[in-house]
């Protein structure tokens, strides 16, 4: 009952029996090795060698059309945020504006709006 197992003791394995073959890899591939590979192996090599190739050039074709497009949007997006500022500007502009109307002719306004108000209503009768 105080048996002491040993961590570092290799492990005892069952060898294979007729019926349980060990698969040897195929190191027809590998360097050094005295096997030529299959034509197959020389017809795919080229075709990945070709691919290669062409994802190469057309990734340096590309890159140029890239960086005009980055470049394009950086413009429009410089281009959209002075005419947001514009805008904003303008807006402000006409608040400040027709607030100064309303100060200084608070009747007109309320029957100015008023009539309109009728007529909006008159038309989406």
């Amino acid at each position: 009952m105080n048996e002491t197992f040993n961590q570092d003791s290799p492990s005892i394995a069952p060898l294979p029996t007729g019926e349980h073959r060990v698969r040897v890899p195929n190191t027809s591939m590998l360097p050094g090795s005295e096997k030529a590979p299959p034509a197959s192996v020389a017809m795919l090599r080229n075709a990945v060698q070709g691919a290669h190739e062409t994802i190469d050039r057309l990734a340096s074709s590309a890159a140029p059309a890239v960086r005009q497009l980055g470049e394009s949007v950086a413009a429009a997006e410089e281009s959209l945020h002075a005419k947001t500022d514009q805008l904003r500007e303008t807006r402000n502009e006409w608040i400040e504006g027709a607030r100064g109307k309303v100060r200084t002719n608070p009747l007109a306004c309320v029957a100015a709006a008023f009539a309109l108000g009728a007529v909006i209503a008159r038309i989406t009768r």
